[in-house]
């Protein structure tokens, strides 16, 4: 009755009214209604809150970046340093090795032919050097110096041929005593047919003079004057042959004494020449040696580190593996663990040791499981290709570098060391261990920004590039 009163008084009609009116006048007579005008007053309210918002309100700025869990100590390749034949495996995957324990056994035959090959060569020179001393010192009863661990067979052999050697030296030697002998002895006889003829002289002279007296004055005859002045003058005549012969003689002497010292000198020279030479090659086979063990003892592949082992390439006895491959990787048992991540070159300017980060691992649906926190621990100061394997101390095999979170083809990145706030995962009430290998997603916050800008960015970058195309 209140409304019918007040709709008589203020000329409106009432709805009961309005609705025997008809349609097109219903349209017109009726009022419009408060909640139109209200839905756009609420809308115009919450569009400028929202533009408010916008540009109060600050995001976070995340740089997004791929990589998987690597061990802190890196992990350990076990690789061949040169072709081989597999001779024996020791261990499977996943079990666990402590440092020198054998992996895997390559065929060492032709490696110790070498080594023993070089070993006899350094015997034989060790046993010139010892012949050698031993002609030097004179000393044919017994090799100086020689090893030890001689066959009797080559110390008999050496000192026969050490015998030999100085029989050869004391024949000569004793050729040239013989000829100084004979030849003092043929100065001693010219030496007493010299004192003979001098005793003989005055004499002969004496003979020759009362020949003379007498032939002088006719007592005696002239013919055996002269035939004494004759004698006397083939005696003078044979001190002078005699003397030069004795010069001959002595200087002969001299000869054969200062060629057997030079014959005594070049042996020894020649003794002291072949002592450097096996001493030389005695010391450049050792070297030679100690290689060939090398190479040999690397033929028994072992672990460097207590560690699991993982990866086994190899599971025939007698394949062929080639150097440098990769033949078992060798996880470090004992390390913590960090996150290796990929950051590209958009985010890197952003990027730097100490800012916090959140990590994704990607078999923990994070939604479920949550995540991981960590820090920035270091950044490469240069990028690398994702396109190629980076170092092999840091990537096991090429295979590695193919992982879910790591694409190809996408440009250089930059290596992001980041560490990890704990090493298990709570998964339906266990405790699981995160394990190297595992690819995760790192999200770094690297600034804030308003939503405003953010909203605005992609129309400030069309507006920069637009109109400016060729």
């Amino acid at each position: 009755m209140k409304s019918a009163r007040e709709a008589l008084a203020t000329g409106r009609k009432t709805r009961d009214e309005l609705a025997f009116l008809p349609a097109a006048l219903e349209i017109v007579e009726t009022p419009p209604s408060p909640t139109a005008r209200l839905t756009a007053v609420l809308l115009a309210a919450l569009f400028c809150c929202a533009v408010a918002w916008a540009g109060l309100g600050k995001i976070d700025i995340v740089a997004s970046a791929p990589g998987k869990i690597v061990p802190g100590d890196r992990v350990k390749l076990v690789q061949p340093l040169e072709i081989g034949v597999v001779r024996a495996i020791h261990v499977r995957d996943g079990q666990t090795v402590k440092a020198g324990e054998i992996l895997i056994e390559l065929d060492p035959t032709s490696n110790q032919a070498e080594l023993q090959h070089l070993k006899n060569d350094l015997l034989a020179s060790l046993l010139d050097i010892a012949r050698t001393r031993s002609a030097l010192d004179s000393n044919i009863s017994a090799l100086d110096g020689a090893p030890d661990d001689t066959p009797p067979a080559l110390i008999q052999m050496h000192l026969e041929y050490l015998r030999s050697q100085d029989s050869e030296q004391r024949a000569k030697l004793s050729e040239l005593d013989r000829q100084r002998v004979q030849k003092v002895a043929e100065t001693k006889t010219i030496d007493a047919s010299i004192a003979k003829i001098e005793a003989l002289l005055p004499v002969l002279q004496e003979r020759v003079n009362v020949r003379k007296y007498l032939a002088d004055r006719e007592y005696g005859s002239k013919l055996q004057y002269l035939q004494e002045l004759q004698e006397l003058v083939g005696m003078q005549q044979d001190i002078l042959v005699q003397r030069s012969k004795l010069q001959e003689a002595n200087a002969a002497v001299a000869a054969l004494v200062e060629t057997r010292a030079k014959l005594i000198s070049e042996y020894r020279h020649r003794l002291y020449d072949d002592l450097a030479k096996a001493t030389q090659k005695a010391g450049s086979l050792k070297d030679e040696v100690s290689k060939a063990e090398h190479k040999t003892n690397l033929q028994k592949l072992a672990a460097p580190i207590d560690g699991v082992v993982q990866q086994l390439a190899v599971h025939t006895v007698g394949g062929v593996v080639t150097p440098a491959q990769t033949l078992a990787v060798v996880v470090p048992s004992d390390s913590l663990i960090e996150i290796e991540a990929m950051v590209s070159n958009r985010d890197i300017g952003f990027v730097h040791p100490g800012q916090d980060a959140e990590i994704k691992v990607d078999t923990f649906n994070f939604t479920r499981y949550g995540l991981l926190h960590g820090k920035i621990v270091s950044v490469s100061p240069d990028s690398v290709s994702r396109d190629r394997p980076r170092d092999s101390a840091r990537e096991p095999n090429a295979a590695a570098t193919e992982e879910s979170s790591e694409p190809k083809g996408q440009g250089p990145v930059y290596i992001a060391h980041v560490s990890i706030d704990r090493t298990k995962m709570v998964v339906d009430d266990k405790e699981i261990s995160l394990s190297p290998g595992m690819t995760v997603t790192v999200e770094i916050r690297t600034g804030a920004r308003s939503i405003m800008s953010y909203l605005l960015s992609p129309i400030v970058r069309y507006r920069q590039d637009a109109l400016r195309e060729r």
